[in-house]
């Protein structure tokens, strides 16, 4: 399993796709800080503040997040290295995606982190750029006022719960075995999440479903102000929903025509 971890992770570095997809990350890491403080400063306009989330976790992370799973899986069949994979087991090669998986969303989100902290650390008045607000990074940098603790909480709350909010990529990506068409769900189905959110409300069950969910659980909930109770919710919950998209992948697996 060890080995497999690995040969997996040297393979996703040497390809060319992950390598794009964790520069153009820190690239927009770096310009959504860089253009916040700029607001925030009064050299760009306020009214700006729209443009400037795009470059914010929220949209970057479900669209490379989500092409680096369909590197991760599609390729591993399109090249057919799957075939040296099968010794270790099916489940062993599912878990081992998960796994590669969530240690690339830490390498994503750290840019995300460190700028944060930066700005924290700083002490920068951001009190004018209050509209780059899309997550919980950017909404610490507002919040934060003492307690360290809470902070690194909030963060490793947050590392959880995209982990388990974009697995959902990784039973598509079993199933459809085509980078793009994983990259194309996972950036719109992170764009629908908010409309998700409005539709599970209008049913008491629905939103009972919801709340059991990692999409659930935003800056109000696991800030660096949120209670312990609640980033431990969170933590928990984005694992158990991970582990679900584990199963219904090694299920679709099973059933695959490996050639």
């Amino acid at each position: 399993m060890k080995r497999l971890y690995k040969a997996t992770m040297y393979r996703m570095f040497m390809s060319k796709g992950v390598r794009v997809s964790v520069g153009l990350t820190y690239l927009s890491a770096a310009l959504y800080y860089i253009l916040s403080v700029c607001i925030a400063k009064g050299n760009i306009d306020a009214s700006n503040s729209g443009s400037i989330t795009a470059f914010g976790d929220g949209m970057i992370l479900w669209l490379f997040g989500a092409l680096i799973v369909g590197i991760l899986v599609g390729t591993d069949f399109e090249s057919k290295t799957i075939h040296g994979s099968l010794r270790y087991g099916r489940k062993a090669i599912i878990l081992n995606y998960i796994l590669v998986f969530a240690t690339m969303i830490l390498i994503l989100l750290l840019p995300y982190t460190i700028g944060s902290v930066c700005l924290i650390a700083s002490n920068v008045d951001m009190s004018t750029a209050n509209g780059t607000i899309i997550s919980i990074y950017m909404g610490n940098v507002f919040d934060y006022t003492n307690g360290i603790s809470g902070l690194i909480l909030s963060y490793i709350a947050y590392i959880f719960v995209y982990i388990g909010q974009i697995a959902i990529c990784i039973p598509v990506a079993v199933k459809f075995k085509k980078s793009i068409v994983v990259t194309a769900f996972g950036f719109i189905f992170g764009m629908f999440t908010a409309l998700i959110a409005t539709v599970a409300k209008s049913s008491e069950i629905l939103e009972l479903i919801y709340k059991f969910t990692p999409y659930d659980y935003g800056i109000s909930k696991i800030g660096c102000n949120a209670s312990i109770a609640d980033m431990a919710s969170g933590i928990l919950v984005s694992i158990v929903f991970a582990g679900i998209c584990g199963i219904l992948a090694w299920l679709m697996f099973r059933r695959a025509d490996v050639k």
